[in-house]
């Protein structure tokens, strides 16, 4: 049983692969210290004005793979992405700064969400609320619900199907001084 540590998660698994060299928490992050550039860089010289360093082109590389990495470690950056406008659009914040920065506890109030499938199953998410169309024909349509404490989640609602925010007593999350 091998383990890898990726961004402090700790990952088991069973390999049948030799373990990367030393210095190395993977073979795709020796493979992008070891990768040969110069192709990518010869590509650009006669086309582009401002040619990235071959330095620049693997430090990039490895940027990619680093955001993988967050991406698989924390799923809900997927959401925040895939969301970002909308969200922005809804909370008055830009679109980088969710992404960058998550939600806050101040994004939620004491609304809940209550999601209804056209099987009858029925669930409701407190301290919630949600984004995307509600089209008013029927049609099946794609929408995202944000919790402050059980999750970010994504459904599909049928033709049947139906969607609803209700406002709770209370207003707004206030920080108190423990926060």
């Amino acid at each position: 049983m091998d383990v890898i540590e990726v961004l402090n998660e700790r990952w088991r698994f069973d390999m049948s692969t030799p373990t990367p060299p030393t210095d190395f928490q993977s073979w795709l992050d020796y493979a992008i210290a070891t990768m040969d550039v110069r192709g990518a860089h010869l590509d650009r010289i006669f086309s582009e004005d401002d040619i990235p360093s071959q330095d620049d082109i693997r430090a990039a590389a490895q940027e990619e793979l680093n955001h993988l990495k967050r991406k698989t470690v924390m799923p809900w950056i997927c959401m925040l992405e895939n969301w970002q406008i909308a969200l922005s659009k809804r909370l008055g914040r830009s679109a980088e700064n969710i992404v960058e920065d998550n939600l806050l506890a101040t994004d939620f109030s004491n609304d809940s969400v209550h999601v209804q499938f056209e099987d009858g199953t029925d669930l409701t998410f407190r301290r919630a609320f949600y984004v995307g169309e509600t089209p008013a024909d029927g049609a099946t349509h794609r929408v995202a619900v944000f919790t402050e404490h059980c999750g970010y989640h994504e459904f599909w609602i049928g033709p049947s199907g139906r969607i609803s925010a209700s406002s709770m007593p209370g207003g707004r999350y206030k920080p108190s001084d423990e926060d």
